[in-house]
């Protein structure tokens, strides 16, 4: 969508549920405090493949695997989304007829059998439970689902198709993710520590996370945070590489914040990719100098909190980008001990301590960058921002 006037799209309530903890609050707590999530496998067996016996797996689900895993993760997020919506004045009824979006990766596609692979197919269990009636769309766009769903979303709102929409992204661990991301060498060994000199790979997670969206004009009071803008590129540079020089991610970035009506120099907070991988922290060095040349805008990195958990990972991290400029602190980035020389002079905020935000600088952006280029970002400030 592209308007002359800047748009302005509520995020009413939020929900999630992460390795880190069971809601959106406690997930913030923790990343905030510099805690990590990421444990031993117990799943199922890493096997002959598998480079890291590290995940960040999602407690409680014990028993559960393929789509009533995905429909547990799905429903804990919105479950807490619903309450909090109604909470905030969101019409009971405009929630359980809202559009839904579902941003999902691969789900456990490689678990299913027979003639049809469905990657939704476990919608219908989680919104019978629910007694959500409204349209589905689902978007798979890798690592950047979970973004395309809040931007496709916020477009909806945007465009006066829908009154309510809950943007979902969610995703879980499966034997063939895992053994895919083996062969292909992306995990850690060890961990993920994002923008490390010692940086050596991702690790994988599942999660689910909800935002509610609509209106400012439909809320009785002030939203928890609102969408500014949002953009999305492809590089189509190879199947599994992004492209390292950069151009298509940093059109992308510069396409959200003309969205939002905005220049690099009203953004306080980047929440990065961060997957931990080198190519990817090169990639967004690269994004980062060309977007951000003053290198003044605080960096985080929260998958060293939370791992990737690849399709739902772009919800969760547009929600902690919305903590992050409602308490005005670039949280911390679990495992960085050192930063990259790539990222001399710019402002990343390490494992230690979170930085403290520019007062004078209202804008945060959440990026993600998939496999094959596919690069997705929102632009956000906390509610009531001018």
């Amino acid at each position: 969508m592209s308007s002359d006037t800047p748009v302005r799209v509520a995020v009413a309530a939020a929900g999630a549920t992460t390795c880190l903890a069971g809601s959106a609050d406690a997930t913030w707590a923790s990343v905030r405090a510099g805690a990590s999530g990421l444990g031993p496998l117990s799943l199922f067996e890493a096997g002959s493949t598998g480079r890291s016996g590290t995940v960040g797996e999602v407690a409680g689900l014990a028993g559960l695997t393929g789509g009533p895993r995905l429909a547990a993760l799905a429903e804990a997020a919105l479950t807490e989304a619903l309450r909090q919506a109604e909470a905030a004045g969101v019409d009971r009824r405009e929630l359980a007829e809202a559009w839904v979006t579902v941003g999902i990766s691969l789900g456990d596609i490689f678990e299913q059998t027979g003639p049809d692979v469905e990657l939704d197919h476990f919608w219908d269990e989680v919104a019978g439970r629910l007694g959500l009636t409204g349209p589905v769309v689902v978007l798979s766009s890798a690592c950047s689902s979970g973004t395309d769903a809040v931007g496709y979303g916020a477009d909806l709102v945007a465009s006066g198709i829908a009154p309510v929409v809950l943007a979902v992204g969610v995703d879980s661990l499966e034997p063939g993710k895992y053994a895919g991301h083996s062969g292909l060498k992306t995990m850690s060994p060890d961990r993920c520590r994002p923008y490390d000199a010692d940086g050596d790979g991702t690790t994988l997670a599942e999660g689910a996370c909800a935002l509610v969206l609509t209106t400012a004009d439909r809320l009785p009071g002030v939203p928890f945070a609102e969408l500014r803008g949002w953009a999305a590129s492809t590089d189509i540079d190879a199947l599994t590489s992004p492209d390292l020089s950069g151009e298509g991610a940093a059109r992308m970035l510069r396409a959200a914040l003309a969205m939002a009506g905005a220049t690099p120099a009203d953004v306080a907070h980047l929440n990065g990719h961060g997957s931990g991988t080198p190519v990817n922290d090169a990639l967004e060095a690269a994004v980062y100098a060309a977007v951000f040349p003053e290198r003044d805008v605080a960096v985080s990195g929260t998958k060293g909190a939370l791992g990737h958990s690849l399709g739902a990972t772009g919800a969760v991290e547009a929600l902690l980008t919305a903590y992050a400029l409602r308490e005005r602190v670039a949280p911390p980035t679990a495992g960085l001990r050192t930063p990259h020389d790539r990222w001399a002079g710019a402002p990343v905020a390490t494992g230690e301590a979170p930085l403290p935000l520019d007062a004078d600088r209202a804008l945060g952006v959440s990026v993600t960058y998939g496999f094959g280029g596919a690069n997705s970002c929102v632009v956000l400030t906390a509610g009531g921002a001018a």
